[in-house]
């Protein structure tokens, strides 16, 4: 949702530095989770809580700002920079936004465990990791082409607030989820 977020109301630019920061997050994600990924099952079940909490804080926090958004009377056109989007503002969002995502975290332990031993070399500990930034840079960076669209942008910046307020809904939800998930842990 960020990177359609970014790319519709900032710029393509904008998108693809989002894209990159998401797959520079889970790169990081996978610095960590692949050459421990047993050591991290068995042992760290607080550490997943307490990522999920700041995780599930961060998607609130951007959710609450979504829903302040109101009707803006601008052309479309107006650079990012006067919305406040800019692409290192856009690349942080999307670093932050993937690094606090307890989601990212089960997602490579579940896809990945099957894959993993004590026989496995670095290589293919940094091959795996290359390959799951690069598909996510690949996805992400399409979805913002698309959503940096010329002709998709002016209709959809028409009702711009209230796919912003939708996003915060969606985010808001997800954050409470992600809490209440935590909480039947405990």
């Amino acid at each position: 949702m960020i990177t359609v977020r970014n790319s519709l109301f900032g710029s393509r630019l904008c998108g693809l530095a989002t894209a990159l920061g998401l797959s520079l997050g889970m790169a990081f994600h996978a610095s960590y989770l692949l050459p421990g990924l047993r050591w991290f099952t068995d042992h760290s079940s607080i550490f997943l809580l307490v990522i999920g909490y700041i995780g599930a804080a961060y998607l609130f926090y951007l959710g609450v700002n979504c829903l302040r958004v109101e009707k803006a009377d601008v052309d479309p056109d107006v650079t990012a920079t006067k919305e406040g989007i800019t692409p290192w503002k856009s690349f942080l969002s999307g670093f932050i936004t993937d690094v606090l995502n307890p989601k990212i975290v089960i997602f490579i332990l579940a896809l990945l465990s099957q894959y993993i031993d004590h026989d496995l070399t670095v290589e293919k500990y940094v091959s795996y990791g290359v390959i799951l930034s690069s598909v996510q840079l690949l996805w992400f960076g399409c979805v913002a082409m698309f959503f940096s669209s010329a002709v998709l942008r002016k209709k959809l910046y028409a009702v711009s607030h209230w796919i912003e307020r939708l996003s915060g809904v969606a985010l808001i939800s997800l954050s409470t989820t992600i809490m209440l998930q935590n909480l039947s842990i405990l």
